[in-house]
């Protein structure tokens, strides 16, 4: 009966809780409104809208429909997490891109 007691005891010292806490840091991303893709900066990945899935796709390179060159307007993004397309409808408002490719950004 003892040997059972002390079995209990040293199972149950043995079972300690964790808890796991999810730290969200701020990642730099640039947004190209003229393509309406992310960059992430550090992962070298890009996200872009892929509309016959009509998800958002990270890839490390881009599909062939979708070209930027280093004359392609592009404007850091501070995003907390790893889904900067989250904010896409106010980053397309806030940097829209005209029809002549000119970028209208507003607060720059």
């Amino acid at each position: 009966m003892t040997l059972l007691i002390c079995g209990a005891v040293v199972a149950a010292s043995a079972q300690t809780t964790t808890q796991t806490t999810t730290t969200t840091t701020t990642h730099k991303y640039y947004y190209y409104p003229e393509s309406n893709v992310y960059y992430d900066q550090s992962s070298g990945n890009y996200w872009y809208y892929d509309e016959p899935t009509t998800k958002w796709t990270e890839v490390q390179t881009l599909p062939s429909t979708i070209t930027i060159t280093k004359t392609t307007h592009r404007y850091p993004i501070a995003y907390k997490g790893d889904d900067p397309w989250k904010n896409n409808a106010s980053d397309m408002r806030k940097y829209k891109a005209k029809k002549n490719g000119t970028i209208k950004a507003k607060g720059h």
